[in-house]
């Protein structure tokens, strides 16, 4: 069943016009972030979105949360629109830098205890402690953690109280943004394997951002690969790993160094990022693609690929 669900959802970012623009009533440019998306996130499921730097998966990220409107399409949460953050906090985020999301003056206790009764305003003071204290003990951190200061923390400290504060509401959905991205590999890992025990202990529902991988590959039950603003691929994870089908998908993949094989792996992407003030027909991806012909030059839409995938690409 479908718990968040975007249809032809779009966004985009209007320029300042410069005064040769105005001067010519030139419009402003603007920069497309995010291209008629498409996407139902399962109740239940971890949900990966990956792709490189820019392609517009931080913006989704907030459009689902409602921290940015969409400028065209739906985002739809348990079946009613979404317009604006959840009154009830059933959606909750993590941002990628857990240190300026806390505030520096309040200690972790006081800050917890403020989402905790902004949220269920009809506990008692005891037991908005004893929230405080679950979530804490939710995400293995000690309850003398609560006294501290955030800057009195390690960063994956910081980063179980971002998580824990997002448990305060006692959300249904977790999106997480490059939570581990500032991360070394240890911590990493923890954090990693919080995350998928909440999935599994809580049925919390989990849209995980990244650009790492092997990182999605071991959390997420779907990815989901967007590449300037649009979905390209969108299989179970397994498989898309396994049989890629798009272009941008196999080279993501080849990207990643292999320890094992070093020569196998960490083949760059061929090719630069387009401008993204550009209008590319067709495939956005063609200008990069080892494949392309004059076929691509085609509008390209989302099409079934068996047994449950989806692939933007007329050679798959």
């Amino acid at each position: 069943m479908s718990l968040l669900e975007f249809s032809g959802v779009a966004r985009r970012f209007a320029l300042r016009r410069s005064l040769a623009d105005r001067l010519a009533r030139r419009p402003a440019a603007a920069l497309h972030a995010v291209r008629g998306v498409d996407l139902a996130v399962e109740k239940g499921e971890i949900l990966g979105i990956v792709g490189e730097s820019g392609c517009g998966k931080s913006t989704l990220a907030r459009i689902g949360v409602g921290l940015q409107p969409a400028n065209a399409g739906e985002v739809r949460f348990d079946g009613a629109p979404l317009a604006g953050p959840d009154p009830r906090g059933r959606i909750q985020m993590v941002f990628q830098d857990p240190y300026s999301s806390l505030d520096p003056r309040m200690t972790i206790g006081a800050q917890l205890l403020e989402v905790v009764g902004h949220y269920r305003p009809g506990l008692s003071a005891a037991e908005r402690h004893a929230a405080v204290a679950s979530v804490l003990q939710a995400v293995s951190l000690p309850a003398e953690i609560a006294a501290r200061f955030p800057h009195a923390l390690s960063g994956g400290q910081r980063q179980r109280v971002s998580i824990a504060r997002a448990l305060c509401p006692e959300p249904e959905v977790l999106v997480a943004d490059e939570p581990v991205s500032a991360l070394d590999a240890s911590v990493q890992a923890q954090i990693i394997n919080l995350l998928r025990r909440l999935n599994r202990e809580r049925g919390l529902t989990i849209v995980f951002i990244s650009h790492d991988m092997n990182v999605v590959r071991y959390l997420c039950d779907r990815v989901a690969v967007m590449y300037l603003g649009e979905i390209v691929e969108l299989n179970d994870s397994a498989r898309l790993f396994a049989d890629p089908a798009h272009p941008y998908t196999r080279a993501l993949i080849a990207a990643v160094p292999d320890l094992r094989a070093p020569a196998a792996g960490g083949a760059p992407i061929r090719g630069e990022v387009p401008d993204p003030f550009a209008v590319i027909p067709g495939c956005r991806f063609a200008p990069r693609c080892p494949l392309a012909d004059t076929a691509c030059a085609a509008v390209q839409a989302l099409h079934p690929v068996p047994p449950a995938g989806l692939v933007r690409c007329c050679k798959a």
